[in-house]
C-alpha cells in the first residue's frame, strides 16, 4: 500500500511539473512574437549603430536586421528573413542563413520575458558549423510604436552636436515606400539632390537606420549606414545617436512643405 501511495505521489508531481512546463511554453509562445530592438548588452547601453532588430513572427519565422559589413569598404543596414525559430521551455532555437549565405545556428536562453522586455544569453552560437562563444547578456524592448505617418515628408534642419564639422543645413525627403532623397547646398548656395545616396531607410518605432554612400563630410567612399533614435513632436523632429567614446550626436529639424529646387 505504501508503495502504491508513493508511486501515486510521484506521478502527481510529474504531472504537475509537466503542466508547469506546458504553461511556461504557452506563455512564451504568447509573449515572444513581435518586433524587438536590442537596447542593452550586459546591462549597459550600446552604440546606436550597433543596435539590432529582430522580429519573431507567429509562423515561427524570424526577421533579423543589423548593420552588415559586406566587404572592407562597404557597410549596409540589411533586413534578412531567412531564419526560423522554435521554443523549447526557456530556449529559443534559431537557424538560417545570413545575407552572404553563411549558415547560422543559435540558442537563446531566456532569463526574463514579459510584454515589454526580453533578456537572454547565448549559450550556443555557430556559423557554418564553427562555434563562437558569446558570454554577453542581451536586453531587448518590444517595439509597439508606429511613427511612419509622422516620419514621412520633408524635413529641414542641421546637426546640433557640439563641435561638429557638419554646420550646414540639410533637407531630407522620406517616402512611405522606404526610400528617400537627400539635399545639400554647394559653395554657390545651390541646392543639390544627391543622386548616389543609396537612399533607403528602415523605421522601427522610434528607431531608424539609413543607408547612404560617399559621405560628403568625411570624404569616405563606398556604402555606409547610420542609426538614430528619434523623437517627433508635431512638425519637429530630433535625432540622437550614441557613438564611439560616448559621444552623443544629434540633429534638430522641422517639417516643411517641399524640398528645395534641385540641380
Amino acid at each position: 500500500m505504501k508503495t502504491i501511495r508513493t508511486f501515486g505521489i510521484l506521478s502527481l508531481i510529474i504531472l504537475m511539473l509537466s503542466a508547469c512546463k506546458k504553461d511556461e511554453t504557452t506563455q512564451t509562445d504568447e509573449l515572444l512574437p513581435g518586433l524587438w530592438i536590442n537596447t542593452l548588452v550586459n546591462d549597459q547601453p550600446i552604440l546606436t549603430d550597433d543596435t539590432f532588430v529582430l522580429e519573431l513572427k507567429a509562423d515561427k519565422t524570424e526577421m533579423y536586421a543589423v548593420g552588415f559589413q559586406l566587404d572592407e569598404n562597404n557597410f549596409r543596414w540589411e533586413e534578412n528573413n531567412n531564419y526560423n525559430y522554435s521554443i523549447n521551455d526557456d530556449m529559443i532555437i534559431i537557424n538560417g542563413t545570413d545575407v552572404l549565405g553563411k549558415a547560422y545556428y543559435m540558442e537563446f536562453k531566456i532569463i526574463s520575458l514579459d510584454a515589454a522586455s526580453l533578456k537572454y544569453t547565448v549559450p550556443v552560437f555557430t556559423i557554418d558549423g564553427e562555434s563562437f562563444p558569446d558570454n554577453n547578456t542581451y536586453t531587448c524592448n518590444k517595439i509597439t510604436k508606429d511613427l511612419s505617418s509622422q516620419f514621412t515628408g520633408v524635413w529641414y534642419g542641421k546637426s546640433t552636436t557640439p563641435g561638429t564639422a557638419d554646420t550646414a543645413f540639410h533637407y531630407w525627403e522620406y517616402f512611405a515606400e522606404g526610400n528617400y532623397n537627400y539635399y545639400y547646398q554647394d559653395e554657390s548656395g545651390n541646392w543639390i539632390k544627391k543622386s548616389d545616396n543609396e537612399g533607403r531607410y528602415f523605421l522601427y518605432g522610434d528607431f531608424f537606420a539609413s543607408n547612404y554612400s560617399n559621405d560628403l563630410i568625411s570624404g569616405g567612399t563606398g556604402q555606409a549606414y547610420e542609426c538614430w533614435n528619434i523623437i517627433t513632436d508635431g512638425n519637429t523632429m530630433s535625432w540622437s545617436g550614441l557613438r564611439a567614446n560616448n559621444l552623443v550626436t544629434s540633429y534638430e529639424m522641422e517639417k516643411v512643405a517641399a524640398p528645395p529646387i534641385s540641380k
